[in-house]
């Protein structure tokens, strides 16, 4: 057995880091996965803790040995995704060839072996004369057979069909049960990962970094009935809220800037954007001639402490966070109305909570200081309530989903494309859309110096957006196809959400009316 301790890993690649700051630690024994969506760096990772790729940063202990010392005299099975057989062997031979045991019994743990895996009757047959899937068993069967103290899975059943997949499963644990090795394993299944491991590494991307480590709190030996277990399902669709928002966070450009030359838009994850990537897939801005980065925020904080900093040129807010902000800043003012939401912004609830009401005490997780904190404020306000009955859990927009899923908290603001997927994975209440509570509404701000600096490109940005959405409404159809991939939704998805949002065409007349009608409460 060993213990593996990973320590602030960092990897790059072609500069490009596609690894940041990743720490966690493995027992002895214990079983291990990582999980994450595609091209989040899971791969990477193992293939660094295994020794097959050098961290540019940080430090891999094994057995409190430095991992480069512990491999000199100490070996690890791999199971890679493609599987790697000695084709010029049988299986058996394939498996004694894999065999450190010594003695008369080794013929006896062959033969157990492949009645496990299923080969049994096919030791003498060569493994190109095997199914793609098979062949998968076999490789499983040589790393099994192994007697190393890390065993580590990439991604090793995909080829396998449900059930097929379920039983080596089900052969691996049972495996573990007898030599309790310390098993890592890469998968983006999330109820392989729930059923096999006593902790998950969760993963984010863009880069790959550690979202979440959780413990799975179920005790070994474990039946193939825990996949119906009520608490099971509800772990899995927390999991999968978390994974869903990971991969929609990748297909945009989050984070710091790239071009210097370009005017830099800065966005926050909402389907309301979408004529700005319209815009962009379909040349508009260079058809305008205006170079211009649009960068998305899943902190909405961190998008207006960008802007703060001129970082990020323009600004996409809603009408209280631009109000509050030209109060705070008087050099603000709004340049363009966006969008107002109907429907694509709610409260919604669990545990029994039907009515707004209802929600006097109870835990309530929001952004604070954002639009939700502000929506909830404005609920309160026409239900009688203040924000001093609840009690407010301050999380990032993709975090709050899955806490209501999970039940830390009693209920949530949430907006698209968040909202449908945490009501879908929860079975939530709704108490209140902005359908019934019109103030959701979508500005671009700028800084007045910026403003007289670059009037014309103010203009050809307002253009664009109108331009844009005047497409929209010509063929939705066309538009959701085009926009959908670029935001890492389906296309169902992207139009029913966009039937929630009524575009403006960039002024700001209705911008004025639902100004006056929050000042009030924002105060």
């Amino acid at each position: 057995m060993a213990d593996v301790a990973v320590k602030k890993i960092t990897k790059i690649y072609n500069n490009q880091t596609v690894l940041e700051d990743i720490s966690f630690d493995v027992k002895d024994g214990d079983i291990v996965a990582i999980l994450g969506p595609s091209g989040c760096g899971k791969t990477t990772l193992l293939k660094c803790i295994l020794g097959l790729e050098n961290s540019d940063k940080g430090e891999i202990y094994i057995d409190s040995k430095k991992q480069t010392d512990w491999l000199k005299n100490n070996r690890v099975a791999y199971v890679p995704q493609k599987y790697s057989n000695f084709n010029h062997l049988t299986v058996e031979q394939n498996i004694l060839a894999a065999l450190t045991n010594s003695g008369d019994d080794k013929k006896q743990i062959v033969e157990k072996i492949l009645k496990n895996v299923g080969l049994d009757k096919h030791k003498g047959v060569y493994p190109g004369s095997l199914s793609g899937g098979m062949q998968q068993r076999l490789a499983l069967a040589r790393a099994l057979a192994q007697n190393s103290d890390i065993i580590a899975f990439d991604e090793s059943l995909n080829s396998l069909d449900v059930e097929t997949r379920h039983q080596m499963q089900e052969l691996i644990l049972e495996l573990w049960v007898e030599g309790k090795k310390t098993v890592l394993f890469v998968t983006h299944d999330i109820e392989e990962a729930l059923f096999l491991s006593k902790k998950i590494v969760v993963m984010g991307s863009n880069p790959g970094a550690v979202r979440e480590i959780i413990t799975v709190p179920y005790s070994y030996p474990r039946r193939s009935t825990l996949r119906f277990d009520e608490n099971f399902q509800k772990i899995r669709r927390a999991l999968s809220y978390i994974i869903r928002s990971e991969t929609i966070k990748s297909k945009l450009s989050e984070g710091e800037s790239a071009q210097s030359n370009a005017l830099k838009v800065g966005l926050y994850f909402w389907p309301g954007n979408s004529p700005f990537f319209y815009a962009q897939d379909k040349g508009l801005f260079d058809k305008y001639l205006l170079p211009v980065e649009l960068i998305s925020f899943s902190d909405n904080r961190q998008k207006i402490d960008y802007w703060k900093l001129n970082k990020i040129d323009i600004l996409n807010v809603t009408v209280d966070t631009a109000l509050r902000l030209i109060k705070e800043i008087p050099n603000t003012e709004i340049i363009a109305g966006l969008n107002i939401s109907h429907g694509g912004d709610a409260l919604i609830s669990n545990n029994g909570i039907k009515f707004i009401k209802e929600i006097k005490g109870k835990k309530i997780a929001l952004e604070k200081g954002e639009i939700s904190e502000f929506f909830l404020k404005y609920i309160l306000y026409k239900n009688g309530l203040k924000i001093g009955d609840v009690i407010v859990r301050d999380m990032k927009g993709d975090e709050i989903g899955a806490a209501l899923i999970n039940g830390s908290v009693d209920a949530a603001v949430l907006w698209e494309p968040w909202l449908s997927r945490a009501i879908e994975l929860s079975r939530a209440n709704v108490l209140a859309t902005s359908s019934s509570y019109p103030v959701f509404a979508d500005v671009l701000i700028a800084k007045k110096d910026y403003i007289e600096q670059h009037a014309e490109n103010i203009k050809k940005i307002i253009k664009i957006w109108k331009e844009s959405v005047g497409l929209y409404l010509k063929d939705n159809k066309e538009f959701t196809h085009v926009v959908a991939p670029l935001v890492g939704l389906s296309s169902q998805e992207l139009i029913l959400q966009l039937d929630k949002i009524e575009f403006f065409d960039g002024s700001i007349s209705r911008i004025d009316k639902i100004s006056k009608e929050i000042e009030g409460i924002i105060k």
